[in-house]
């Protein structure tokens, strides 16, 4: 499925894309309930938001199965109409705006290591980017250059938490994941490096664009093979595959889970390929006017203008 979160007349909504048109969750679980009765509602209403959704039991998951399927019989009945709306009447924000964390994986692409000219990292390197920084698709990228002259793009696959880990193998990992969206791993290079510790040259306000959809696990039949490209300006400057990755998406979660508790709606942002505008020669660095696009097999296409 493609989960959105969605806003329509100044109101965030969750919903299901289905075709050419979003599926109004709560709306369309409120007609479900009255359709079978007052005597079976189950549920009193459902979750109005992605992270209240992700936080919610398997019941609700089954619940949501139950109501698409029967939304989908309605097509030619009125009330379609008022839970499902066209693609073009709504704005696509970030599919969360307030996990508990956004936890970045660092130099986690043999290419990306092969472009700096250094070797493979012997264990998985964690950085942390500040929820405060996620911005959805089509909101700006933006700075003040008086604290960075030297933004960079990274195109990154990011794996959505679904349930609570803490101290899991990697191969219970599977289980965990909830689904994965495109991520922007919108860097400021000169702070990155002076700092010497990457997470405020990764956190400044919107240098976390992320979406448009968490796509279920189910979805991806292998993570750890899918193209990945940005395209800025429309010229093409990463072109990759996540199978470049060095460390896997279960070793991670168990990596991080031995420390660190992961919650519903914790981003892990898994690392960039190549191409990134810094180890160009000449450097190619992020500056107005410029429109960032991010593409995934299987994921859509993340963009964002920069002003």
């Amino acid at each position: 499925m493609r989960l959105l979160t969605f806003s329509m007349d100044d109101e965030q909504r969750l919903g299901v894309v289905e075709g050419n048109f979003v599926i109004d969750l709560e709306r369309a679980f409120k007609e479900f309930q009255n359709n079978r009765g007052s005597e079976e509602n189950s549920h009193p209403s459902f979750p109005s938001n992605m992270l209240a959704f992700l936080q919610s039991s398997d019941k609700t998951w089954q619940s949501m199965g139950e109501v698409l399927t029967w939304v989908m019989t309605k097509e030619a009945d009125p009330v379609f109409k008022s839970i499902a709306i066209h693609l073009d009447r709504v704005t696509i924000l970030a599919p969360l705006s307030n996990p508990s964390k956004v936890i970045g994986i660092g130099l986690n692409y043999a290419d990306h290591c092969r472009e700096q000219n250094i070797l493979l990292p012997e264990s998985i390197l964690l950085f942390a980017k500040f929820p405060s920084s996620i911005i959805g698709p089509n909101e700006s990228i933006k700075w003040d250059t008086e604290m960075s002259k030297e933004v960079d793009y990274e195109a990154e696959l990011g794996v959505i938490i679904g349930r609570e880990a803490f101290r899991i193998e990697p191969e219970e990992a599977w289980d965990y994941i909830a689904g994965y969206s495109i991520v922007n791993d919108v860097s400021a290079r000169d702070v990155q490096f002076t700092d010497r510790q990457w997470v405020r040259g990764k956190s400044f306000n919107t240098f976390c664009p992320i979406g448009p959809y968490l796509i279920t696990r189910d979805e991806i039949e292998n993570p750890h093979n899918l193209g990945i490209r940005t395209r800025l300006n429309g010229q093409l400057v990463q072109n990759s595959n996540t199978k470049e990755m060095v460390f896997k998406i279960p070793e991670i979660i168990a990596f991080i889970s031995k420390s660190i508790t992961l919650v519903p709606g914790d981003i892990i942002c898994t690392g960039t390929p190549d191409g990134v505008g810094y180890f160009r020669d000449p450097k190619i660095l992020l500056k107005p006017g410029d429109i960032v696009e991010i593409e995934i097999d299987g994921l859509g296409s993340l963009r964002n203008p920069v002003e």
